[in-house]
């Protein structure tokens, strides 16, 4: 993905005045490149989406859900061809900058259950992408089981083809996974920000959260897609920290436990082959360690 050409570099200036390039980060998996600016004194970060309806996820949530959930940024300005969101930069740290005690990390993780919470309260009546002005990008179906269905038959395809897996860990997943889509049966649509971990987070020193960013994988979806990532980090590392969230989120039923860990199976099937792709050793690593466990049935 290429830095923002001259239309957008006018088009900024059209929207902040004259700014100045602070830093940039860019995305190993090139979902999307960020810049941080400086203009007038203060600072907006302009994202540049590679794909639109990853930009048109990101524009839909920061303006239709955003300002009801609170503690996000705010959409400066957006436009099309290429797609590109100018954002106000969001108070706090990155949680993950943060060394936080106990108490203070068990804040945090508690205070983002109940952010999160309070965006699965956004229902709809289908699920899927989204496109800016509210409508569905492609697709739209209203069958959680068959939704959720249909994303694991493509990411079975893409991990057989990959030639990652031993047949069993392909049967081990595949069996579980059938088990798994029933509970999703009946389950409504909710608004969802699908990457939601302390790397999204921004956090005050003393455990507070300031705000949830990266929307870029925002979309309509079943709640154990947003719940399924800390099981085989954090909350494997610290199991005090699942207390704390799901003391904040309003506790966790078998039911959606049972969604969850069908999720968490999808999950780490299909990020060893992601982050294979992608040339993030570490991060398949991860997912393979967390495949081992739930094929050895320990937590």
């Amino acid at each position: 993905m290429t830095g923002p050409d001259e239309s957008v570099l006018a088009w900024v200036e059209d929207q902040i005045g004259p700014f100045g390039v602070v830093s940039q980060f860019a995305h190993d998996h090139g979902y999307s490149q960020l810049w941080r600016l400086a203009a007038g004194g203060e600072h907006v970060w302009l994202k540049m989406h590679a794909y639109p309806h990853k930009w048109a996820g990101e524009v839909h949530a920061l303006t239709r859900w955003g300002p009801a959930l609170g503690k996000t940024p705010c959409g400066v300005a957006w436009r099309r061809e290429p797609e590109a969101v100018l954002l106000s930069e969001a108070p706090g740290l990155p949680a993950e900058s943060l060394t936080l005690d106990t108490q203070r990390e068990e804040r945090m993780w508690r205070e983002a259950g109940a952010w999160l919470a309070r965006m699965h309260t956004v229902k709809n009546d289908w699920l899927g992408n989204v496109c800016e002005d509210g409508t569905p990008h492609g697709e739209a179906t209203t069958d959680a089981e068959a939704f959720v269905g249909a994303n694991w038959e493509k990411t079975l395809d893409e991990g057989i083809a990959s030639g990652l897996f031993t047949q069993s860990q392909i049967d081990f997943t595949e069996a579980r996974v059938r088990e798994g889509l029933p509970s999703l049966k009946g389950e409504k649509p909710r608004a969802l920000h699908r990457d939601f971990t302390p790397r999204n987070w921004m956090v005050h020193p003393d455990g507070e959260l300031a705000a949830i960013i990266d929307f870029e994988h925002a979309r309509w979806d079943v709640r154990a897609a947003d719940l399924n990532r800390p099981w085989d980090h954090e909350f494997l590392r610290n199991p005090r920290l699942k207390d704390a969230f799901y003391d904040g989120y309003g506790g966790l039923s078998p039911l959606l436990r049972e969604q969850i860990e069908t999720l968490r199976m999808m999950l780490a099937f299909s990020t060893i082959v992601w982050a294979t792709k992608v040339g993030d050793g570490a991060f398949a690593q991860r997912y393979r360690e967390a495949l081992a466990r739930m094929m050895a049935k320990t937590p």
